[in-house]
């Protein structure tokens, strides 16, 4: 279904994560709202000179599996592209860059699915948010771990339980700590009795996927997910450096949508 090139994957000790879907009961949440949710999330992936994605394959107990690498920050991104130009010259010299929303990837994996398409996606969560997610959760950091995305949310402890603080009846889930943190002061200046001993709490976006797909209830409903400041960034200086340059070289990162 997709024209993609197979590069063999040698990067030890990276964080990864797989993406996995499950298929979609009657209760879960529509799909419509999922894809509105996702669609302001930015993550950046790799692909050729005409759009197409580059797999990876990865040998696990004498089995080759391919995948595709989504990235949340465009700096990793980067690195693993120069990483590619160095080790894989002939494919690196057609690879670039490229921004998706969040719901492109979930469109493209639930169609695959449906086909029995064998095509995967893998997040690479940041290292700063993994650390910063450890820290709140008092554990140390492993490089070779594996780690899915983290996201951070405000809630309050109540009886052996964490209630979310919401705002505008929004529940907000950041996939960055600062904004969590800048969120949480800003609340807090508003309303000082009301999250007095509110916190900040991890939460993961694989977990959260999986809820979309298994269920549907109004607090789920309410549960919008915010990007980092440095992918928003991101995408900004992408966009006028395409604007300064609409001429780039295929290296060059390029907000374009893949092809199927």
């Amino acid at each position: 279904m997709y024209k993609s090139s197979i590069i063999p994957l040698a990067i030890l000790g990276t964080i990864v994560s797989l993406l996995a879907f499950v298929p979609l009961p009657a209760q879960a949440l529509p799909e419509a709202q999922i894809v509105e949710k996702l669609q302001k999330v930015p993550v950046f992936t790799i692909t050729n000179d005409t759009g197409n994605f580059l797999q990876q394959s990865v040998a696990s107990a004498g089995t080759t599996n391919l995948f595709t690498p989504v990235f949340m920050e465009l700096k990793d991104a980067a690195s693993f592209l120069k990483k590619m130009k160095k080790d894989q010259p002939k494919n690196g010299k057609v690879a670039q860059i490229t921004v998706v929303p969040l719901s492109e990837v979930y469109k493209l994996q639930i169609e695959a699915q449906k086909k029995s398409d064998n095509m995967s996606f893998v997040f690479f969560p940041t290292e700063l948010q993994i650390r910063n997610a450890l820290t709140i959760l008092k554990k140390p950091y492993q490089s070779n771990a594996i780690y899915p995305v983290p996201l951070f949310m405000i809630a309050i402890e109540q009886q052996n339980k964490f209630v979310t603080v919401q705002e505008n009846n929004l529940t907000p889930l950041f996939l960055g700590k600062q904004q969590a943190q800048q969120w949480l002061d800003r609340v807090r200046k508003k309303d000082p009795k009301l999250v007095a001993k509110a916190e900040i709490k991890v939460n993961y976006l694989q977990s959260v996927l999986k809820d979309f797909q298994a269920q549907n209830y109004p607090g789920q409903q309410q549960l919008v997910l915010v990007p980092s400041a440095e992918s928003v960034d991101s995408i900004r200086k992408l966009q006028a450096a395409q604007k300064a340059k609409p001429t780039a070289p295929a290296a060059t990162p390029t907000p374009t949508t893949p092809k199927k």
